[in-house]
C-alpha cells in the first residue's frame, strides 16, 4: 500500500528543499536579484503610504534597499514585533534613533521600539515566504505568526487593506504549496521577475 506524507510531513519536504534552493544563490546573484525587486517595488513606494516590511533573516530575500527608498520617497515604513504573548504580530514604525533597536530574547530578531500598530492599519505588507504557489497561497516557516497576524483577512474577507504582497526569489515558486483551512491568499508576489498580481 502507497504511503502518502501528512500534510505537516510533506510542508516540511517542501520547506527543505525551498531553503536548499534559496541558500544556493551566490551573493552575487543575490545582490542583481535583489536590485531587479527595488526596482519592480517602486510602485509600492508611494509618498504617505503605510508600509510593512521585514528584516531578512537567515537566507531571506534582503529588503534593505526597498526600505531605504521607501523612506526616501516619503513612505512610512513599519517593521514586525513579536508580541510578549500570542503569535499576532504589531508593526512598529521606523524611526532615525539608532539607540531603539533590541535583539528580542527568544528569536534572536531585530526589533525598533516605537509607536505599534497592527496589519490592518497599512496600506502594504511586504511578507517574507519559503514557498508560494501560482494562486498566491504562501508557504512560511511555520511559526504561525503572519497566519495569526492575517486572520482577520479571512473574517473580512474584502477587506481592502493592507495589500498582501509576498516576497521572494523565483526559485522560490513552486505549482502548489499544502493549504490549511486558515492559510490566507496573497494579492501579489514580488519577485526579481516582477510584481505580479493574483
Amino acid at each position: 500500500m502507497a504511503h502518502h506524507p501528512s500534510l505537516p510531513d510533506e510542508k516540511n519536504l517542501l520547506r527543505r528543499e525551498l531553503r536548499r534552493r534559496r541558500k544556493a544563490l551566490t551573493r552575487k546573484e543575490r545582490c542583481r536579484l535583489e536590485r531587479a525587486v527595488l526596482r519592480h517595488a517602486s510602485p509600492l513606494l508611494r509618498r504617505g503610504k503605510r508600509i510593512g516590511a521585514y528584516l531578512a533573516a537567515g537566507s531571506e530575500l534582503d529588503l534593505s534597499a526597498v526600505i531605504v527608498r521607501a523612506r526616501q520617497r516619503g513612505a512610512v515604513v513599519s517593521l514586525p514585533a513579536i508580541p510578549a504573548r500570542g503569535r499576532r504580530l504589531w508593526f512598529t514604525r521606523l524611526g532615525p534613533d539608532p539607540l531603539r533597536w533590541r535583539i528580542h530574547p527568544r528569536y534572536r530578531i531585530r526589533e525598533y521600539d516605537g509607536p505599534r500598530a497592527r496589519a490592518e492599519t497599512l496600506d502594504v505588507l511586504l511578507i517574507p515566504l519559503l514557498g508560494v504557489d501560482a494562486d498566491g497561497y504562501r508557504l512560511g516557516q511555520g511559526g504561525g505568526f503572519y497566519d495569526a497576524t492575517l486572520a482577520f483577512r479571512r473574517r473580512h474577507p474584502l477587506a481592502r487593506r493592507p495589500l498582501l504582497v509576498g516576497v521572494a526569489f523565483d526559485c522560490q515558486c513552486v505549482d502548489r504549496v499544502p493549504r490549511e483551512a486558515w492559510d490566507v491568499r496573497l494579492d501579489a508576489i514580488l519577485t526579481p521577475s516582477g510584481l505580479r498580481r493574483f
